[in-house]
């Protein structure tokens, strides 16, 4: 049984990764939990009252046409975003969460200081799922997997993009992006033992030169690979996710991604 935490504030984006995380687990057992902080309400007047209404509404909503697999649960709690969906990981052991992104471009909008930033920034125990607001799911032939071997995997750091995979039969693209020609021994081990791991898996190992700046060639893999439907990052220190925090992506809006964004934590 999955435990899968939906934070809404009722909007359309936050709605579109809703239905988006049901029709990715379509097949599994689950609990969803929809979680809302009620004094974030979009309006300025609106009250806890409100917030209640809408969120049994879209209870009833889901219920309604709800898989005979998944669960639905209602949290509603006077919080920040971030301060409840914290406590909720940890009272629900939850593993992934999916919110929703702004906008065109889901990397730009995820590091333009919305909640979603927050919770990407700060949240260390679950895998998030960042969707954009205006994307169409379908599914995810293709799973994109940027890498530079320099973490030793363990096991259960894969699981969530194993997990994924196996939903629908994907293969997992383990992209390494760099301008040097040949790996260090401690990479060529990484990436040996990252084989290990996913040989129950479909997957292939990419080599590409780095262009100008890592989502400058996360874009043109985009065009390359027309069934990708979902670009994964592990949260390490020196991650190519990390790199992306780095760079201009407001000004450049060089990686303009349409499909969502999967933040893997490492284990402590």
């Amino acid at each position: 049984m999955h435990s899968i935490l939906l934070p809404t504030d009722f909007s359309k984006n936050s709605q579109n990764a809703i239905d988006y995380a049901i029709y990715l687990f379509e097949r599994e057992p689950c609990t969803f939990y929809l979680l809302h902080a009620y004094y974030l309400v979009p309006s300025e007047t609106g009250t806890k009252f409100d917030a209640s209404i809408e969120l049994d509404t879209l209870h009833k909503r889901l219920e309604a046409t709800k898989s005979a697999k998944h669960t639905f649960e209602t949290i509603l709690v006077s919080d920040t975003a971030l301060g409840a969906i914290e406590r909720v990981i940890f009272e629900k052991d939850i593993q992934f969460i999916f919110m929703g992104t702004t906008g065109f471009s889901a990397v730009q909008d995820v590091f333009l200081g919305s909640v979603t930033t927050s919770v990407i920034k700060y949240i260390n125990s679950s895998t998030i799922i960042a969707v954009p607001g205006e994307y169409d799911y379908d599914i995810p032939d293709d799973i994109l997997f940027a890498n530079d071997y320099k973490h030793r995997f363990k096991p259960e750091e894969l699981s969530p993009i194993i997990k994924i995979a196996s939903l629908w039969g994907s293969i997992i693209n383990i992209v390494y992006i760099n301008s040097k020609k040949k790996l260090e021994n401690e990479q060529e081990s990484n990436k040996e033992l990252l084989d290990l791991y996913l040989k129950n898996t479909k997957h292939s190992f990419i080599k590409v030169k780095k262009k100008s700046s890592v989502t400058a060639t996360l874009k043109d893999l985009e065009k390359d690979y027309k069934n990708i439907g979902m670009v994964v990052f592990l949260k390490t220190k020196h991650s190519f996710f990390k790199k992306l925090i780095r760079e201009p992506i407001i000004r450049n809006m060089t990686f303009k991604t349409k499909v969502p964004l999967m933040i893997m934590p490492v284990s402590k």
